[in-house]
C-alpha cells in the first residue's frame, strides 16, 4: 500500500492501491554536462573549503603556539600555556561576565522585536504596511560603526538628546557608555537580520491551518502558540543562531560604547590583545579566545541542527497557490500602529538625526532650534579635501561590490548542492562553514594577514583582494544560512517536477530554484553589502596605505583624532552609499504587498 495525499490538508491521507510504476524517459547523459558539472563542483568545494578551513586551522595552529608578540609561524614547538593563562587571567570572569549578559540581552530584545514586527507586517491588517516594513529593515542601510557613532551621539550622558530629553521629562539618567546601552544598540542593529529570516517563514505559512483552528474556537494565543510558532521554528533557530555568533564577534559596538569605560567583551579583549593602545601585542591569547568562541559556535550549530532535523516538517510553500488571511486587530490597530511607529523614531530615526546634525555643526552640541542659522557644510568641505579620497572611495566600492557578489554566489551553491545532495560530501561542507562563525573578525583578519605573509601565493598582501578574501570567508556562513532558510520552505516537488521532464540539474537551478530563491538572493546581498561597508576589525587588521577604506577612515577620525563633527559628516556619507544601494536593490519591491 502506499500513502497518497488528498484534498487541501497535509492531514488529509488515505490509503490507495499500489500502482505500477511509470515509465520515465531519462534524459539522456551527456558527456560535456556531466564533465562540466562535475569541474565546477570540484572548483567550489576547493574555492569554500579553501575560505573556511585555511583560516580555522591558522586560528587553531596559533593557539597552541606559545607566542606573545611573535608570529605564530616564527614559534617552535607545541603547548597549552596559551589556555592556562587565559583561564587563570583575574580578568577572564568579568570579561565572560559580560559576554554573556551582553549577547542574551541583546538576543532577547532583537528576538522580540523582529518577531513582533514580522508578524504584525505578515499576518495582521496593521494600517501602513506599505511603509513599516521598508522602515523596520532601514537599520540594514546602516553600517554597525555609523550605528554606535550615531547612538553615542544621541544618548551619550553629557548633550545627547535622547539623554536631555529622559533626564528633562521624566528624571531618568541614561549613559549610553555602559553595559545596558551595549545591549540595546546592539538589540537594535539586529533586528534586520532576524526579521529578514523570519519574515518569509511566516508569510508564507498556509492560512487554512489558522482558519481551521480558528474555527474550531482557539483563541490567538493558543494558535499562535500551537501552529504558527513552530512552523517557523527553523527560521527562528537559524535566525537566532546567526544573531548570536555575530553578536560575540562583533566589534564596533563595544569599541565604540565599551572601550571608553573598559567595559570588556570577548570580541573587544581580543582586538585590544592584538591592538593594544600601549605596548605589545598578544597574537596566542587572542587566537585562544577565538578558540573558546569555536567552541561555542559548534554547539550552536548541534542545537540548530537538531531543531532542523525533520525539515519536511515544515515546508509551507509547495505547488498549490494560497491567498494569506491577515489577523484582524479591531480596536488595537490605531494603537499598535503607533506604538510601532514609536519604535521606529526612537530606535532609527533620532540617532540618525542627530548624526547629520553633528554632520552640519561646528561643534558638538544639543539639538535645538537656535542651532539651526549656524549650520554649516565645512564638515563636509574637510572630509572632500582628505588627501587619497578617491583611491579612499575606489577601494572601498571594489571591496563591498566584490565580496557582497562572490559571497552571495558561492553560498547560494552551497545551500542548494548541500539541500539537494547534489554529490557526496555536500553538506558536510555545509557544516564546515559554520565553523567560521565561531572566528572573530579580528582573528579571521590576522589569520589571512598570517597566511599570505608567509605564503605570498597569490600576491595579493597589501591589495583590496586580501579584504575581500577575508569578508568573504566570513560571510560565506551567514549568507549560505540565509538561503537555506528559503530553501527549508521549498517542496521537493517543484524540483521533481522539472527532473521527471529530463531537465539537467544545472538546467533545474537555473530555471526552478533561482527564481524562486530571488527574493532570498537580493536580501542575501543587501545584508552582507551592508555589513561590508561597515565592517571595522577586518579592515583595520589588513589596511595599508594601497588598500585603505572609508570605515577605516571613519574609525580614525572619530577616536583618534576625537573630531566628532567631520566623523559624523564621513558617517553620513558613508549612510548615503549604503542607502542607495538599499534602495537600488529594492527599486522593485523586495517586500511584497499580498
Amino acid at each position: 500500500m502506499s500513502r497518497t495525499e488528498v484534498g487541501d490538508s497535509p492531514a488529509a491521507v488515505t490509503d490507495v492501491p499500489e500502482q505500477a510504476p511509470r515509465k520515465r524517459f531519462a534524459p539522456v547523459e551527456r558527456g560535456g554536462h556531466r564533465l562540466t558539472g562535475n569541474l565546477v563542483n570540484l572548483v567550489m568545494i576547493v574555492l569554500a573549503g579553501y575560505l573556511a578551513l585555511v583560516p580555522l586551522v591558522i586560528l587553531v595552529y596559533s593557539s597552541f603556539k606559545a607566542s606573545t608578540t611573535q608570529l605564530p609561524f616564527q614559534v617552535p614547538g607545541f603547548s597549552l600555556d596559551n589556555f592556562r593563562r587565559v583561564f587563570e587571567s583575574t580578568q577572564f570572569a568579568s570579561v565572560a561576565l559580560n559576554t554573556v549578559l551582553y549577547v542574551v540581552g541583546s538576543l532577547i530584545i532583537a528576538f522580540i522585536l523582529s518577531t513582533g514586527l514580522a508578524y504584525l507586517i505578515e499576518r495582521t491588517d496593521i494600517p501602513g504596511r506599505r511603509f513599516l516594513a521598508p522602515m523596520a529593515l532601514a537599520p540594514m542601510a546602516v553600517p554597525v560603526t555609523v550605528m554606535a557613532i550615531a547612538w553615542a551621539l544621541v544618548a551619550n550622558p553629557v548633550n545627547g538628546p535622547l539623554a536631555v530629553l529622559l533626564r528633562s521629562t521624566i528624571g531618568l539618567s541614561i549613559d549610553i557608555y555602559s553595559l545596558p546601552g551595549m545591549i540595546v544598540v546592539m538589540g537594535i542593529f539586529g533586528v534586520p537580520s532576524m526579521y529578514l529570516m523570519i519574515a518569509p517563514a511566516l508569510a508564507r505559512i498556509n492560512p487554512e491551518l489558522e482558519e481551521a483552528a480558528a474555527a474550531t474556537g482557539a483563541p490567538l494565543r493558543r494558535r499562535l502558540r500551537l501552529i504558527v510558532f513552530p512552523l517557523v521554528m527553523p527560521a527562528v533557530s537559524a535566525a537566532a543562531m546567526l544573531f548570536v555568533v555575530v553578536a560575540l564577534e562583533g566589534f564596533a559596538i563595544p569599541a565604540i560604547l565599551g572601550l571608553p569605560k573598559q567595559i570588556f567583551v570577548f570580541s573587544s579583549q581580543i582586538q585590544y590583545y592584538v591592538e593594544p593602545p600601549t605596548g605589545l601585542p598578544d597574537y596566542g591569547q587572542a587566537s585562544t579566545y577565538g578558540v573558546l568562541l569555536l567552541a561555542v559556535s559548534l554547539v550552536m550549530l548541534m542545537v540548530y541542527r537538531r531543531r532542523t532535523r525533520d525539515v519536511h516538517r515544515f515546508r509551507v510553500v509547495v505547488g498549490k497557490a494560497y491567498r494569506p488571511a491577515r489577523t484582524s486587530l479591531g480596536s488595537w490597530r490605531i494603537p499598535v500602529f503607533l506604538v510601532v511607529c514609536a519604535y521606529l523614531v526612537i530606535g532609527i530615526g533620532l540617532p540618525l538625526l542627530a548624526l547629520l546634525w553633528t554632520s552640519l555643526s561646528p561643534f558638538v552640541r544639543p539639538m535645538d532650534l537656535s542651532g539651526i542659522g549656524s549650520m554649516t557644510l565645512a564638515n563636509y568641505g574637510h572630509v572632500f579635501s582628505t588627501p587619497d579620497l578617491g583611491q579612499t572611495l575606489l577601494n572601498t566600492a571594489v571591496v563591498v561590490l566584490l565580496t557582497a557578489t562572490a559571497s552571495t554566489a558561492i553560498s547560494t551553491w552551497i545551500a542548494i548542492a548541500a539541500t539537494h545532495r547534489q554529490f557526496p560530501g555536500s553538506k558536510f561542507l555545509f557544516e564546515i562553514t559554520s565553523l567560521v562563525f565561531g572566528i572573530p573578525s579580528v582573528v579571521l583578519g590576522f589569520s589571512v594577514l598570517f597566511l599570505y605573509v608567509f605564503v605570498p601565493i597569490p600576491p595579493i598582501y597589501d591589495t583590496v583582494w586580501i579584504i575581500v578574501v577575508a569578508l568573504v570567508a566570513r560571510y560565506l556562513p551567514r549568507a549560505s544560512r540565509m538561503i537555506q532558510t528559503a530553501l527549508l520552505q521549498l517542496d521537493d516537488g517543484l524540483v521533481e517536477s522539472a527532473r521527471v521532464t529530463g531537465a539537467q540539474p544545472a538546467t533545474v537551478t537555473r530555471k526552478v530554484l533561482l527564481p524562486l530563491l530571488r527574493p532570498a538572493l537580493r536580501k542575501t546581498w543587501l545584508w552582507v553589502f551592508a555589513q561590508a561597508l561597515g565592517e571595522l576589525p577586518i579592515a583595520l587588521v589588513l589596511t595599508s596605505s594601497h588598500n585603505r577604506t572609508l570605515v577605516v577612515q571613519l574609525w580614525d577620525t572619530f577616536t583618534s583624532s576625537g573630531d566628532y563633527p567631520t566623523a559624523s559628516a564621513l558617517a553620513v556619507i558613508i549612510l548615503a552609499i549604503s542607502s542607495v544601494a538599499v534602495w537600488l536593490v529594492n527599486r522593485d519591491g523586495t517586500l511584497e504587498e499580498t
